[in-house]
C-alpha cells in the first residue's frame, strides 16, 4: 500500500479485493463542507422520515445478508457461518437505535418547582466515524446508525484493511435514501484518522477499539 492508494487483499488467498485511492488531506476539507451541508437539509427532516429511511436499510441489509457475508468474509477471512451472523446485526442495528433513541433522547415536558420545564435533544452536526477491520460492518453500523437517526452527518472511515465492506456499507444506507453528502466514505490509515478527528468541522468522534 503506498501513500495514495490502498490495496484490500483476502488474507486466505492473497486475491485483491479493492484497489483505490485514498483519501487526501485536501480532500477532506471538501468532504467537511459537503457533510456541513448536508447536515443542514438532514437534521431538519422529520423524525419519522428518518426512522423509514433507516428501516429500509435495515431491509435492504436482510436482502443482501448473503452478499454481505461473503465481502465480509473475503476480507477479513473469517468463514462465512460467522459473517453472516455479522450480516444480521447490521440489519438488526435499526431497531434497536429507534427503540434506545426513544427510550433516551425522546422529548421530555414536566413541572419542577412550579415552572414548566422541558428538556430536548438536537443532533451534534459532522461527526467522524471510525471502523475497526474484524467487525468492518456490524462496529462501525453500531455509531452511525444511531447518528443519522439523530439527524448528524457522518464521515466514516473504514480500516484501511477492509475498505469494500465500509464502501458497501454506505452503499446501502445511500440506496435507502441517505443524501451522498450526508454519508460520505474517506480511506486510508492512520494519517486521514488523524486528520478526520482533529479537524475544525468535526463535531464529534465515534470509535471502538483499542
Amino acid at each position: 500500500m503506498s501513500n495514495s492508494e490502498v490495496v484490500s487483499t483476502d488474507p486466505c488467498t492473497n486475491e485483491v479485493v479493492w484497489r483505490g485511492p485514498a483519501t487526501s488531506a485536501s480532500e477532506l476539507d471538501a468532504v467537511m463542507a459537503r457533510a456541513r451541508q448536508g447536515f443542514a437539509a438532514w437534521s431538519a427532516l422529520s423524525l419519522e422520515e428518518r426512522h423509514r429511511i433507516a428501516r429500509t436499510f435495515a431491509d435492504l441489509a436482510k436482502a443482501r445478508r448473503e452478499t454481505i457475508a461473503r465481502l465480509i468474509s473475503r476480507e477479513t477471512g473469517k468463514p462465512f457461518w460467522e459473517t453472516l451472523t455479522e450480516a444480521d446485526t447490521v440489519a438488526g442495528k435499526v431497531e434497536v437505535s429507534i427503540r434506545a433513541q426513544a427510550e433516551r433522547a425522546g422529548e421530555r415536558v414536566g413541572e419542577a418547582a412550579g415552572a414548566r420545564a422541558r428538556l430536548a435533544h438536537r443532533p451534534h452536526g459532522a461527526v467522524a466515524v471510525i471502523g475497526p477491520f474484524n467487525f468492518p460492518m456490524h462496529l462501525p453500523n453500531g455509531h452511525i446508525a444511531p447518528a443519522l437517526l439523530a439527524g448528524n452527518a457522518v464521515i466514516f472511515k473504514p480500516s484501511e484493511k477492509t475498505p469494500a465492506s465500509g464502501l458497501y456499507l454506505a452503499e446501502l444506507w445511500r440506496e435507502a435514501g441517505v443524501p451522498d453528502n450526508v454519508l460520505q466514505v474517506v480511506i486510508g490509515a492512520a494519517e486521514i484518522a488523524q486528520a478526520l478527528v482533529v479537524h475544525p468541522e468535526t463535531d464529534g468522534v465515534f470509535f471502538t477499539g483499542g
